[in-house]
Formats: C-alpha cells, structure tokens, sequence
C-alpha cells in the first residue's frame, strides 16, 4: 500500500502564528504545528512562511513526522 501524504499551510488569526497540519492517509497527525507571529506583513513571516513550505516539500518527499515538527510548537485551532 502506497502512503498518501500532504500538508495544509495556514495563519491562525488568534493565536497569531502560522502553521502545518500534516495528514497521512487522510488522517491529522499529531496537532497543528507552527511558529507565532504578531505581525502577518513582517520580513520575519515571511521567513517563517519559507519554512514551512521547506517543511511541507520534505513531507511529501518522505521525511520522518519528528523531523518536520522539530523547532515547531503545538496549536490547538
């Protein structure tokens, strides 16, 4: 059986941070995991933004779940 994997990129207005929601098999693993970000229009969102398309290309390349999360903090949306 083949593994189907994506990710969903996303700002969460409240908590003010951006995030992944990485799903396998069109299951949710985990949480939601980003970085917080007060300021949407920022070099620093940007940056944030960067990682996790980088994040998002190596899910879907295969990388490990631990290794995608690493230095990303747990959302509850």
């Amino acid at each position: 059986m083949t593994t189907q994997r994506d990710a969903i990129l996303g700002y969460a207005d409240e908590q003010h941070a951006y995030y992944i929601r990485l799903i396998e098999n069109d299951t949710v693993l985990g949480s939601n995991y980003g970085l917080p970000c007060a300021n949407p229009n920022s070099d620093i969102a940007e940056s944030i933004m960067t990682t996790l398309f980088l994040k998002k290309s190596f899910w879907l390349n295969g990388s490990e779940f631990t290794d995608i999360v690493k230095g990303l903090q747990p959302l509850s949306l």
